[in-house]
């Protein structure tokens, strides 16, 4: 199910694509984040990433496509709660990757290594309730719509609701 993607770790390399990503409207469409203005934004969010992964409390891959080699987003797991046995999910792709399957590819391989790698319990994923394809990809993976947390991120000077789905294993 991976063979459209390749995963490698984000590393300190990666500030281009999370400033590309993350400086287009289009690609934050459902994402309730403000665009980036600056690389320095970029930066100071590539800090954050690596910080949680040397804490252990995040893992975060940039995707290829498999066919070109070319970057074309990134995921991972967060809020790692070994504890309580549960993560959260989380995924991008350049708007031009969308529609292909590539998500599907994602979501699967860091859903079969929360469960199979970090045996966690439960995975949660928040979805913008507007995503319709989000919320497909994560349904044909296994996860069950638990319902609309109202008002749940405030960005660009509004609320978002996000829907929250999750996948239990054992």
């Amino acid at each position: 199910m991976f063979e459209k993607l390749d995963f490698r770790l984000l590393n300190s390399s990666d500030i281009n694509l999370l400033f590309n990503f993350n400086s287009s409207i289009e690609n934050l469409e459902f994402v309730p984040r403000t665009p980036f203005q600056t690389i320095n934004e970029a930066e100071a969010l590539l800090a954050k990433f690596l910080k949680s992964m040397a804490e252990q409390t995040a893992i975060w891959w940039v995707f290829s496509e498999m066919s070109t080699g070319k970057e074309i987003g990134y995921g991972g797991l967060f809020g790692i709660d070994k504890d309580n046995h549960k993560a959260e999910i989380g995924y991008g792709f350049l708007k031009e990757s969308w529609g292909k399957g590539f998500a599907s590819s994602a979501v699967n391989f860091i859903t079969n290594y929360c469960f199979s790698e970090l045996k966690l319990h439960r995975l949660n994923g928040l979805v913008d309730p507007q995503n319709k394809a989000s919320i497909r990809v994560l349904e044909k993976n296994g996860y069950i719509n638990e319902g609309i947390m109202r008002d749940y991120y405030y960005a660009r000077d509004r609320y978002f609701d996000m829907c929250l789905l999750a996948k239990i294993i054992g």
